[in-house]
């Protein structure tokens, strides 16, 4: 019977490693016949894009609130180090309830007092809502939270007061509703092509930005 058990078991382990061998090559970018419908989605209407005719423009659409934004963002990191100089990178806040929306003006209040990213506001906000679960979902939380990166309240109140966040606030809003996501993280390249981790796993987001980059750029 020991003996009987034992076969089992080792048949067992060895049919679960090949079955994670399996689709652990199966993942591998390398590996990929990139289909559309599977690997990606064509959209029917094109986005409008923001970056110049020349360039080839990556747009993520995400949400503070969302864990796997947050678990994409090492990998995003990585794809900046090393994306095609015709790329165009630009993050756009997902508007699809009342609650993401507030966390939209978040991002894009700290896109302007931040412009050049020497704070590392979009990290630290990302941090402060999933790391250290801090509720930002009213404007006097999202003033104590600006000042205690420095900011003065004068400089908060500005930005929330200004043009440039009305009409950033409506392209986000805008660019949510045309893209027809209903979930995030999403990447849309070039205001054609939709994919994400969801689609490819992870691993592989690079390399899908990457091919999709590449028929863009023929």
């Amino acid at each position: 019977m020991k003996r009987f058990l034992s076969r089992i078991l080792t048949a067992t382990a060895f049919t679960l490693v090949t079955l994670t061998g399996c689709f652990s090559e199966s993942t591998q970018a390398d590996n990929l016949t990139y289909l559309d419908g599977t690997h990606y989605t064509t959209l029917s209407t094109p986005l409008p894009k923001r970056t110049a005719q020349n360039k080839v423009e990556v747009a993520e659409l995400f949400w503070y609130g969302c864990p796997h934004c947050y678990h994409l963002e090492p990998v995003i990191t990585k794809y900046l180090a090393q994306k095609p100089a015709n790329v165009e990178f630009v993050r756009i806040p997902a508007t699809l309830s009342p609650r993401w929306t507030f966390h939209a003006k978040l991002y894009y209040v700290g896109q302007l007092l931040d412009p050049q990213g020497t704070k590392n506001v979009h990290a630290r906000i990302f941090d402060a809502l999933q790391k250290q679960n801090r509720r930002i979902d009213n404007e006097d939380a999202l003033k104590r939270f600006f000042v205690s990166l420095g900011y003065t309240n004068e400089q908060v109140d500005g930005v929330l007061k200004s043009m440039e966040l009305d009409n950033l606030m409506r392209f986000a809003t805008d660019y949510s509703a045309k893209s027809g996501a209903d979930s995030v993280p999403t990447l849309i390249v070039n205001g054609k092509y939709m994919t994400g981790p969801g689609m490819v796993g992870a691993d592989n987001v690079i390399a899908t930005l990457n091919h999709l980059t590449n028929k863009e750029s023929k």
